[in-house]
């Protein structure tokens, strides 16, 4: 499934329900025929409703950025465990390091080949999988690797390995990690009320506020999709792939078997 059309469409359908929602309070403000629709008491109402969509907003984007960043410094993290790894192979006897580069490679292709398809979940959770037998691959065959080394070089080498696999159950987790769907329906509910109060208050508007409330509906729009963008940074405009080419610099550099077989 392409999330990308998705989010757009969902953008889309968001900003005219927005527009109706403002043209239903409008409607409802003229049925009343009220005159008295700025009193105290209900100044106060959409005073407070409006306030909690701001904070609702406001914290809502600023934890979608920080989770994003997170990510992007796990990931980071993780290719900086993967190249200490990779280098302290060298700490262990020369024949049972061939074996390791390999398990090594493939493991980093699975990675790779996780960050690529992380937007879809069926496959993410497949590969993950992949994954996890590749790493126990590799402890097997590090843990009788190490029996074969100095002491010394072996504990530094298996802290290597182990730091490469934490990094990356972390990182797996981090990206499930979202706020409850409860928290966005609540906030596409409370734009929603809020454009129904401007339509209320624009029922005694004697010029046109047609481009308004388009201005309401667009802002607001935007607004709540760069959260969802924030939050799911690989399916929309705003994206982190560029970092998984630090992953991909590992992997070249890490070369190939047909390149060892020559040193």
């Amino acid at each position: 499934m392409n999330y990308s059309f998705v989010l757009a469409g969902s953008a889309v359908v968001f900003f005219f329900l927005l527009l109706a929602a403002i043209r239903c309070g409008r409607l409802l403000g003229l049925r009343s025929n009220k005159q008295d629709k700025g009193t105290a008491g209900s100044a106060a109402i959409e005073a407070s409703v409006f306030a909690l969509l701001g904070l609702l907003i406001a914290f809502t984007f600023s934890g979608a950025a920080q989770r994003m960043a997170d990510r992007r410094n796990l990931l980071v993290t993780e290719v900086n465990a993967i190249g200490t790894a990779w280098l302290r192979i060298d700490m262990l006897n020369t024949s049972d390091q061939p074996q390791l580069r390999e398990q090594f490679r493939r493991y980093v292709d699975e990675r790779v080949n996780y960050y690529k398809h992380v937007a879809d979940l069926a496959q993410r959770d497949a590969i993950a999988t992949r994954v996890g037998a590749v790493q126990n691959e590799i402890w097997k065959t590090s843990i009788a690797a190490s029996k074969n080394a100095a002491p010394p070089f072996a504990v530094s080498y298996i802290a290597s390995v182990n730091d490469m696999f934490d990094v990356a159950t972390a990182q797996t987790v981090a990206q499930k990690v979202h706020p409850p769907i409860v928290t966005y329906a609540f906030l596409g509910f409370l734009a929603l009320t809020c454009a129904c109060l401007i339509g209320l208050n624009l029922a005694s508007a004697t010029r046109n506020t047609l481009f308004h409330q388009i201005i309401y509906a667009l802002v607001m729009t935007v607004a709540l999709y760069i959260i969802v963008d924030f939050e799911f940074p690989r399916i929309g405009a705003i994206r982190i792939d560029q970092s998984d080419t630090l992953l991909m610099s590992q992997r070249q550099a890490m070369g190939s078997p047909a390149a060892d077989a020559v040193k």
